[in-house]
């Protein structure tokens, strides 16, 4: 069937869902594309675990994947935690019974956010949702952004009245209390507080940044009070303060100061072929916190002073973690490690960050075996909401893991010839050593 070009995804998308005749209904996009069994994957998967949704592994090319929700698979789970917000485009699996029991359609023509819509509607009626963490199954792709219809400039007064239609339905479907309220947050946190702040804020032309925040400002006052504060990053909270008091020059500097962290990482790294340990220490330089007895305060730069006064971060502080990654050099497909992070104040006035994390090729795939190839070593830096990623690195190059039917070696990238399997029985990698007492310190 052909349809003239309606702009937009929404009424092909619905013709789609009409004229389907199976179980189940998928959504690629045309620039993207599925693994050869993912589709089967799926599918297997919903039948087993009765799912009404299924989400599978998405790779991002050029574009941003949110860790959160892969971190691990889930089976028949309720939608009953904003991580399955994490994700919101529909390159998911839905059962079409619910889909037209329920009436959930996209909406037609020029809106954004119509992903949403649709999305968070079907979560709220699905019985199940299963989550696919070990294997990649979509590939979603930027490119030609030029032809995308929503790549032009955000209109403001008509996107966040976008914002509104998905926090109306949000509001529909749910009851006041903390459910409610953990949700609405996920919007404000992300559509609103992530526009008024960090590198993309700082470098944009100060005439729509100003009128940027006049719309979000308006929308925050009006469906949000103060209480969000309690839901929010410590760094967040600090941007919502700005906001609310409509101080534009002061979110500017903290944009200037978000742009600026850095993140310093030395690391230390042994194995015996079938384990790494990673040890890590790390701190995010630009930042600095006073110590008062048991209380630590930010002491935010001079600009931001009068604006920010003595903001207690002391939860958020000695909350602050090192996220350890494993991107592929091939697809790009990523894997989070567990790493558990201890905290403390070095000179009382900067966090100092440490964390061990062991690498298993059985299970670093979300609980599964790691596929062979090049996993390039990062990290993910976050002192009280604020973060800075980087490559693990040594002697300037970064740190690569090999993997090859079920071992693990370790290399620089720099290194022309691929590691060999980990010497039996000792500490390092052949072509690489990483002597236990030795600690390579990360350029800056």
């Amino acid at each position: 069937m052909h349809i003239p070009n309606s702009g937009w995804p929404g009424r092909p998308r619905n013709i789609g869902i009409d004229m389907a005749r199976g179980e189940f209904v998928y959504f690629v996009d045309n620039d993207d594309w599925v693994e050869r069994d993912g589709i089967e994957r799926i599918h297997a998967a919903a039948l087993r675990d009765g799912a009404d949704i299924v989400i599978g592994k998405v790779v991002g090319h050029d574009r941003k994947v949110p860790r959160g929700l892969f971190r691990e698979s889930l089976h028949a789970a309720q939608f009953d935690s904003v991580k399955f917000l994490g994700l919101l485009t529909p390159h998911k699996l839905f059962r079409r019974a619910m889909l037209v029991e329920h009436d959930i359609r996209f909406p037609e023509g020029r809106l954004r956010l119509e992903d949403h819509l649709f999305v968070v509607h079907a979560y709220f009626h699905a019985a199940a949702i299963t989550v696919l963490a070990d294997r990649p199954v979509y590939h979603w792709v930027l490119r030609d952004i030029a032809r995308h219809a929503s790549a032009g400039r955000l209109d403001p007064e008509g996107y966040y009245g976008n914002v509104r239609e998905v926090l109306d339905l949000v509001v529909e479907h749910t009851e006041p209390g903390p459910w409610r309220d953990r949700l609405l947050t996920h919007w404000y946190r992300g559509k609103m507080l992530g526009r008024v702040g960090g590198r993309g804020f700082a470098r944009r032309d100060d005439a729509f940044n100003r009128e940027l925040v006049d719309v979000i400002r308006s929308l925050a006052l009006e469906r949000f009070d103060a209480t969000v504060h309690a839901r929010l990053a410590f760094n967040m909270r600090a941007r919502s303060l700005l906001l609310r008091a409509g101080d534009y020059d002061g979110l500017l500097r903290l944009a200037e100061l978000e742009s600026s962290l850095r993140a310093r990482v030395r690391s230390r790294v042994r194995g015996d072929g079938r384990r790494l340990t990673l040890n890590l220490r790390a701190a995010l330089r630009g930042l600095e916190f006073a110590r008062d007895g048991e209380r630590v305060t930010w002491r935010p730069p001079a600009p931001l002073r009068a604006a920010l006064p003595g903001l207690d971060a002391t939860d958020a502080v000695f909350d602050s973690q090192i996220q350890v990654l494993l991107h592929s050099l091939r697809d790009g497909t990523e894997y989070t490690l567990p790493a558990p992070t201890t905290v403390m104040l070095d000179d009382g006035t900067r966090p100092v960050l440490r964390a061990a994390v062991d690498i298993e090729a059985a299970t670093a795939a979300a609980g599964g075996p790691l596929p062979d190839g090049d996993w390039e070593l990062r990290v993910v830096v976050t002192v009280a909401g604020f973060n800075h990623a980087r490559s693990v690195r040594r002697n300037g190059a970064p740190v690569v893991l090999t993997v090859a039917s079920g071992r693990l070696a370790a290399r620089t990238d720099r290194s022309s010839m691929l590691a060999r399997y980990w010497a039996a029985g000792m500490g390092y990698a052949t072509g690489l050593r990483f002597p236990s007492r030795s600690i390579a310190r990360t350029p800056t």
